[in-house]
């Protein structure tokens, strides 16, 4: 009887750490995932396409207020980066599932887009249903706000971001 409770505890043991240890594997890959979610919106704030274009799929899709199209260099920069816009992202409200090699995210995105020059005024100052702007004489400031889910794939050099979807809120939503 001592030698049967002896292995039904050790056979308990070895389910409740084995759980342990799956939990903290998957914590482990979100954790991953959500790194990569951050690593991507930071170089997208900083103009930095090779680090932006690092932590995409190849053939990584973008679907933006409905508007599906391939992730191109212009989606993370130049026009923008030339006119010396400044952008601040603040990403929160993570919702993370992670199923084998695949990973889905939701977030929320509220920014800041700012300029000084006279280009960037001009390109933050056109009409946007999502942007709510204040101009002063030689500065225009805008905060937006956006939710977002992306779909990654784990890649044997990590997690990789193969679709976002972005949805723009009007000021009214925020």
């Amino acid at each position: 009887m001592k030698h049967i409770l002896a292995v039904a505890v050790l056979i308990a043991v070895a389910v409740v750490t084995s759980g342990t240890e799956r939990v903290l594997a998957q914590d482990n890959e979100k954790s991953a995932v959500e790194a990569t979610e951050r690593d991507f919106e930071q170089a997208s704030q900083d103009y930095n396409l090779a680090k932006a274009r690092s932590l995409l799929t190849p053939d990584a899709r973008l679907i933006q207020n409905s508007l599906p199209s391939k992730i191109s260099d212009d989606t993370v920069c130049c026009e923008w980066k030339a006119a010396g816009i400044r952008i601040i992202y603040r990403v929160h409200d993570f919702e993370t599932h992670v199923q084998g090699d695949v990973a889905w995210v939701t977030l929320a995105i509220d920014g800041t887009e700012s300029a000084d020059s006279p280009e960037g005024r001009e390109l933050l100052l056109r009409p946007k249903p999502y942007r709510e702007c204040v101009s002063q004489a030689t500065s225009v400031s805008c905060e937006i706000s956006a939710v977002e889910s992306h779909v990654l794939v784990k890649t044997p050099s990590g997690w990789k971001i193969a679709l976002i979807h972005a949805t723009l809120l009007p000021k009214a939503q925020k």
